[in-house]
């Protein structure tokens, strides 16, 4: 019998709260609004996998960048927002699974408080 000597890691970024000009609407977009984006990595590392160097790990300040970056472009959708940040961040670690949410606050629905979209892969 074998033992598995890996585990599962998983490195978030939460709640990077900025402005952007967003929307489906003419409106919204000149506006702009309020999105909230977190991202988490997930890695299977070696039990025995020590993190003493940056090299050896996914870098905070560069996926902070490409954030802040991508929610500089105007996306009519959050979709496309998502899909824009999680193919930068894929292109920069492919073996790594990556999962991004992108949640919008005040939309324009009566009652409803904010919107958001995930994906990973």
């Amino acid at each position: 019998m074998t033992m598995n000597n890996t585990i599962e890691s998983i490195l978030s970024i939460d709640n990077v709260r900025v402005k952007a000009n967003h929307g489906w609407y003419e409106s919204e977009r000149k506006l702009g609004g309020m999105y909230i984006i977190s991202v988490c990595i997930y890695r299977t590392i070696d039990a025995d996998y020590t993190f003493d160097h940056l090299d050896k790990s996914v870098n905070y300040e560069m996926v902070h960048q490409i954030i802040l970056e991508t929610m500089e472009e105007e996306h009519m959708l959050i979709e496309s927002a998502c899909k824009a940040i999680w193919d930068k961040l894929k292109a920069q670690h492919s073996n790594e699974i990556w999962e991004v949410n992108i949640r919008k606050e005040d939309v324009p629905l009566k009652f409803v408080g904010s919107t958001s979209f995930k994906m990973k892969g």
